[in-house]
């Protein structure tokens, strides 16, 4: 941008139609450094210094990226090759007066970084400089902090700090303001004052006893870092100008008012055409925005502009906006000429809603579909649906809308496409559009979950605020598999662009999913979760998938109304009472729309609205509004249900712990006051308070103190830990815990108490992304056999298994079958052999020849199923019999030889034993047992051969 130094005497500008008087400010001082970052270095690292005094800066490491007049640093953790900018330092050492001034964006957030440092470099055998100056757009409470050492402590040198936002009074100063701000520090050494303005205003003024001149003769200057070890700065400089004496108050302010007019100048747009309502901005680089209108077509009202275009016919309407910029008591105007075209014909308005129709879906229908009742033209809109149609229509859970209530095809039918009609009526005009739907047929029943897939984000920083999947070995809810090489599947391109605290619900069908996320980006945030609650979204992102693997474009939804400060952590539950989706967050309210205007964080209220199709949602309302001490609230809900009865568990920010609660209405309120243990079954009430607080995490020695996103999920039939439930806690190094996921895990989820700690195991088997992020706030689903194959073959095909050999065994009648491993054929084409878990086998099985199959499980990373196919063999066959002769019982048995050689045999009874020598092939020998007795039991008799046993049995006899 241009320079900040300003000639006395130019008492007017003129922008656009008009010129308004400027106060005459003189800045006199020649600047030491100049870098106005127009221009990218030609060699890729050298900031040409503009003052004239070849203080020319260097950029070091990479990352770094001039674009537009702006230099942007990417940041990164204390370890990383961020880019930073060292700068000369002959020219400043022994300054006592010195004023920095500079335009900075921060997008590092609230924390421990340096936008610019001059000071001591660290000695040797020592861990921090003796001396410093510091810049910090946002300090780790959100202010902005200046500071000066105002004396030496070789330990601990912050202790020392003076100025703005400093260690010791965090919160003196301004907030930090959004945006490209100008912060300009003036060091007084001469009359022992720093001071500080925010586009060019005053905010602190502080007495000092030291400055530059104290720290030395030998300094470093940077931008980006400081010689603590902290992480580097992530932001954009748009100017830097250092000047070798101490401004007054009137030349900060010309720095600021000057500087910020041209930047806010060029800042705004403005549509050339517009059809609809738009916004204006109100402000810009710290500068105030008024808006006038010279024609009826456009009212302005602050930062709105209201549209009403010419009558069909009359032709368009040009329209010409003025914008009068102010900083600091100084003005400039600038026209802007925007076309309003006439309006549509009713005619065309009509068909414009109808042609604005979309139902993504249409062919492939799953679940209920929510349509519109009217358009964004004015028609008016009715569906019809053929009489007997699979189809029919009722209210929607979104205002303006209907719900077109399907009746999916049986199991194993084909699908059936339905025709409906939207009509729509505005003035005389009646225009009609067929769509038509094809209604899949529902899923086979009788499909049980065998297996997990986890939803999760790993935190800020590098590689995070993006959702990863991970897949569990086999039904086994504490073993996981890393997904797609441990990188992120869903990153967000709208709102903020980062996405935290995913949540995936299986539709009431059972065979469409739907992905919720937060939208929100911690990283770089100016004020960090301070401006997430005042400022933040008020969208969910949404995503819906058949099969977990192939997913819907992302949708940007606004559920939370104009008074909401964020929306955090949404979930949803299918309500069969309600034949409708529940979807429930976190916001903070306000009594004004107007962020700005917010000067302090309110407290989170639990927040539901309904939806039938994740497309449209109604009016959100408060489900739990209670008030946990400053800014503090409840968030973090997640549900499920057993019978009649909801559980829930919830953040509450009192204490940063979980709480347990029960009720048979799910949309009960709570109000005022937290739920206790008695209360109607049709009200929340408390079943544990700080649930699993004392229990071990599962790290050494650890102990789970707070936390927050619980996740709580069923347990397959048949997971291996034979537990009902699972409850996952997330517990980030801010509630003391090792920045993931801990887990709790009970038999019964109705007591409070139960609840059992297998952080361990879960420690020992968690997934990991590439960049070392574990999971933290998500979702756990039970999925089955077929989804969990396919999202392996997806995103880990080493681990996916497309096949396994036959497994063929061969054993002698009577004794056990040895089964061995499997050798697994993998969807990337690699081979593996593997250990098997075999079920048992009844000796019945294999007490006679024949064929019987056995399942196991593979123990591989995926635990696939595999069969065995066993033979039994042996080479006679034996009947035994019952006669009676005389009276008596007799045991008849007939040995037959099926083999192809000569065998011996031996036969036992509870009547004695008999050999049989060399019984021939096709040879037959009857043996007879004699038992003297006129009854018998049943019993059998054993026979021997070639290692071989048979049994046959006998039944029962009374010959007497």
């Amino acid at each position: 941008m241009r320079s900040m130094l300003r000639l006395a005497g130019v008492a007017a500008l003129t922008v656009g139609l008009a010129a308004t008087a400027a106060p005459v400010y003189a800045v006199d001082a020649a600047p030491l450094i100049h870098y106005s970052f127009d221009q990218a270095p030609a060699d890729g690292v050298t900031i040409a210094d503009e003052s004239g005094n070849g203080n020319d800066g260097v950029v070091r490491q990479s990352g770094a990226a001039f674009t537009d007049g702006v230099l942007s640093l990417p940041g990164g953790s204390s370890t990383s090759a961020a880019a930073y900018v060292e700068i000369p330092t002959a020219d400043l050492v022994g300054l006592k007066d010195v004023t920095v001034s500079a335009w900075v964006s921060d997008r590092s957030g609230a924390g421990n970084v340096a936008a610019a440092f001059v000071g001591a470099p660290v000695a040797s055998g020592a861990s921090f400089s003796s001396g410093y100056w510091l810049l910090n757009p946002s300090n780790p409470r959100g202010y902005v902090k200046s500071v000066v050492t105002n004396a030496t402590d070789a330990s601990a040198p912050w202790n020392t700090e003076v100025g703005a936002g400093s260690t010791a009074t965090p919160t003196a100063g301004v907030r930090t303001p959004a945006g490209m701000a100008l912060y300009t520090t003036v060091i007084d050494g001469t009359n022992g004052l720093l001071t500080l303005y925010v586009n060019g205003v005053k905010t602190t003024e502080h007495a000092i006893a030291r400055n530059l001149s104290s720290f030395g003769g030998s300094l470093v200057a940077y931008l980006g870092r400081s010689t603590y070890n902290d992480a580097f700065f992530a932001g954009d400089f748009d100017e830097l100008t250092v000047y070798g004496s101490a401004l007054a108050a009137a030349d900060a302010q010309a720095l600021y008012a000057d500087g910020a007019l041209d930047r806010a100048v060029a800042s705004v747009s403005v549509p050339g055409t517009a059809e609809t309502d738009f916004d204006l901005p109100t402000s810009a680089y710290g500068a105030a925005i008024t808006w006038a209108s010279d024609g009826a077509a456009i009212a302005v009202d602050g930062g709105a502009a209201a549209v009403t275009r010419p009558a069909s016919g009359s032709g368009d309407a040009t329209v010409t906006l003025t914008a009068t910029f102010t900083a600091l008591g100084e003005t400039r105007t600038k026209a802007y000429t925007v076309i309003v075209p006439e309006d549509l014909t009713d005619v065309e308005k009509a068909d414009a809603d109808l042609a604005a129709i979309a139902i993504a879906t249409a062919d492939d229908v799953r679940t209920n579909v929510s349509v519109p009742t009217s358009g964004a033209n004015g028609a008016a809109i009715e569906w019809t649906v053929p009489a007997g149609a699979p189809i029919t229509l009722r209210d929607g859970a979104a205002d303006g809308t209907q719900t077109l209530v399907v009746d999916r095809p049986a199991a194993g039918e084909d699908p059936v496409s339905v025709v409906v009609t939207a009509t729509a009526r505005i003035g005389d005009a009646v225009r009609t559009r067929d769509i038509t739907l094809t209604l899949q047929p529902l899923p086979a029943a009788g499909a049980e979950e065998e297996a997990y897939v986890w939803a999760f984000f790993t935190g800020e920083g590098d590689g995070a605020e993006q959702v990863s999947l991970a897949a569990s070995q086999g039904n086994d809810a504490l073993s996981w598999n890393t997904l797609n090489d441990g990188k992120p599947l869903f990153t967000s391109t709208l709102g903020t662009q980062g996405l935290r605290d995913p949540f995936i619900i299986r539709s009431a069908e059972g065979d469409r999913f739907y992905m919720l996320a937060t939208d929100l980006k911690v990283a770089g945030l100016a004020g960090g979760f301070d401006a997430a609650q005042r400022t933040g979204s008020l969208y969910m992102e949404v995503w819906e998938s058949n099969d977990l693997v192939h997913w819907s474009e992302q949708r940007h939804i606004k559920v939370s109304s104009d008074f909401a400060g964020n929306t955090w952590a949404p979930e949803a539950y299918w309500d069969e009472e309600l034949d409708t989706y529940v979807v429930y967050w976190a916001s903070n309210l306000y009594d004004t729309t107007d962020a700005s205007a917010r000067t302090a964080v309110t407290y989170n209220r639990m927040m539901y609205a309904t939806t039938d199709d994740f497309v449209h949602f109604s009016e959100a309302k408060p489900w739990v509004d209670v008030k946990r001490g400053t800014g503090r609230g409840t968030i973090d809900a997640t549900v499920a249900r057993v019978d009649d009865t909801f559980y829930r568990f919830i953040k509450d920010e009192g204490s940063m712990t979980i709480r347990q609660e029960r009720s048979d209405d799910l949309l009960a309120t709570v109000t005022g006051t937290l739920p206790g243990t008695t209360g109607a079954a049709d009200e929340w009430t408390l079943v544990k308070d700080q649930v699993a607080t004392g229990l071990p995490n599962g790290e050494p020695g650890g102990t789970f103190t707070q936390g927050e996103g619980p996740s709580i999920f069923p347990a397959n039939e048949g997971d291996v830990n034979g537990y009902e439930w699972y409850l996952f806690i997330d517990q980030p190094s801010y509630h003391a815990g090792p920045n993931y996921y801990i887990p709790f895990a009970t038999g019964d989820i109705a007591d409070g108490n139960a609840w059992e700690p297998v952080g361990s195991t879960l420690r020992e088997n968690l997934p990991e992304n590439a960049d070392g992020g574990k999971p933290r706030h998500g979702t756990v689903i039970p999925v089955t056999r077929a989804e969990y194959e396919a999202v392996l073959a997806a995103f880990a095909p080493d681990i996916a298994v497309t096949g396994a050999a036959d497994i063929a065994v061969t054993t002698k009648a009577g004794t056990a079958p040895v089964l061995p491993g499997a050798h697994l054929t993998k969807a990337d084409g690699s081979e593996q052999d593997v250990a098997v878990a075999w079920d048992a086998i009844d000796a019945s099985q294999y007490a006679r020849p024949g064929t019987f199959t056995v399942a196991g499980v593979a123990q591989d990373d995926s635990r696939a199923p595999v069969t065995a196919q066993v033979t039994v063999t042996a080479p006679l066959t034996v009947v035994a019999s019952v006669r009676c002769l005389g009276g008596k019982a007799t045991v008849v048995v007939k040995t037959t030889n099926v083999g192809d050689a000569a065998v011996d045999v031996v036969l036992s009874s509870d009547f004695g034993a008999k050999a049989i020598s060399d019984l021939d092939p096709g040879a037959t020998s009857s043996s007879v047992f004699t038992t003297r007795q006129a009854s018998i039991p049943a019993g059998k008799v054993l026979a021997t051969a070639d290692g071989a046993s048979l049994e046959s049995a006998y039944p029962a006899a009374k010959c007497g």
